[in-house]
């Protein structure tokens, strides 16, 4: 038994780096349908460089590390994704990710996955065993969500009150100027928040992977999701927010908290670590489908193309 699998794929830089990931996609996945949302006001990229089973979000959305517009562009080519094809499944990648798994061997682990979505989660208010007691073991990857910091900053973020206040920021040196928000984080909840005791807040890793049944959900949201996103979007790293709270607080969905995605965070900080050819024997050894994130020129790319045509 096997299942059909496309791609969503967000980038905003390294065009060449896109493109290998897309030419190894379709040599490990059959060139599978992808749906790529690509900020073209960040960088240019020659659509017409890619296979014909890819298609660009047109026109794209200016995107911002995390910002709504994130949540924006990937639901905009999960749309173009679903509006071209009918994946059995879809996975959520970076630009800057890459397989580390033969692709029939992850058609065959989803095919006989009885659950909807991979998808790293826990409630805010969560301990680490209260996580694990109510929703089973995670990604052993992804400690940093468990930290104490982490945990207070999430409450913050999603359901914290806030008090904004206009600034100007300045680009290229003092060049340019845009206008900006400084925010403040008040000590106690917002008395405006979308979420409730029978509709709580979840969190987690932005990266997943899940069937055309959430895809639908995504696609469609209630009146409920579309207040979970009028709040988030004012709020900072909603990608890490949306689409547990939709997905968690869901009837009926069986979701699986390991995500399979391998990265490297060294106990925080605001992204993973760049992986290299030092990280490959960690890499070999987890059970993750994908990996992240690889910097465009380095060698632990080949090497892992060698052990995927192995």
């Amino acid at each position: 038994m096997t299942c059909s699998i496309g791609f969503v794929l967000l980038s905003h830089r390294e065009p060449r780096q896109l493109l290998r990931l897309v030419e190894t996609l379709n040599r490990l996945y059959d060139d599978p349908p992808i749906a790529c949302h690509h900020d073209f006001s960040q960088c240019a990229l020659d659509v017409d460089a890619f296979p014909g089973n890819v298609r660009f979000v047109q026109p794209s959305i200016r995107t911002g590390w995390a910002k709504w517009s994130v949540v924006r562009a990937m639901l905009a080519a999960l749309r173009l994704l679903y509006d071209h094809a009918d994946p059995d499944w879809f996975v959520l990648l970076s630009g800057a990710d890459y397989p580390i798994r033969n692709g029939a061997s992850v058609r065959a682990e989803l095919a006989a996955l009885r659950a909807d979505a991979l998808i790293d989660f826990r409630q805010v208010g969560d301990t680490e065993q209260s996580a694990r007691d109510r929703f089973g073991p995670r990604n052993p990857e992804l400690g940093q969500f468990e930290s104490d910091g982490n945990r207070r900053l999430k409450w913050s973020h999603y359901e914290g009150a806030e008090l904004w206040f206009p600034i100007v920021r300045f680009n290229d040196a003092g060049r340019r100027v845009r206008p900006g928000r400084y925010t403040l984080h008040l000590p106690f909840a917002t008395p405006f928040s979308p979420f409730a005791r029978r509709f709580p807040c979840f969190y987690g890793d932005h990266w997943i992977t899940a069937n055309a049944r959430v895809a639908r959900l995504l696609l469609t949201p209630s009146a409920q999701h579309l207040r979970v996103q009028k709040h988030l979007s004012m709020r900072a790293i909603p990608e890490e927010c949306y689409y547990q709270t939709v997905l968690c607080n869901e009837p009926g969905l069986t979701l699986v908290r390991d995500n399979h995605r391998y990265a490297q965070w060294n106990g925080g900080g605001a992204h993973p670590q760049t992986l290299t050819e030092a990280d490959l024997g960690a890499i070999r050894a987890s059970k993750a489908h994908f990996a992240r994130k690889f910097a465009h020129d380095d060698p632990v790319l080949d090497r892992i193309d060698a052990l995927l045509s192995a």
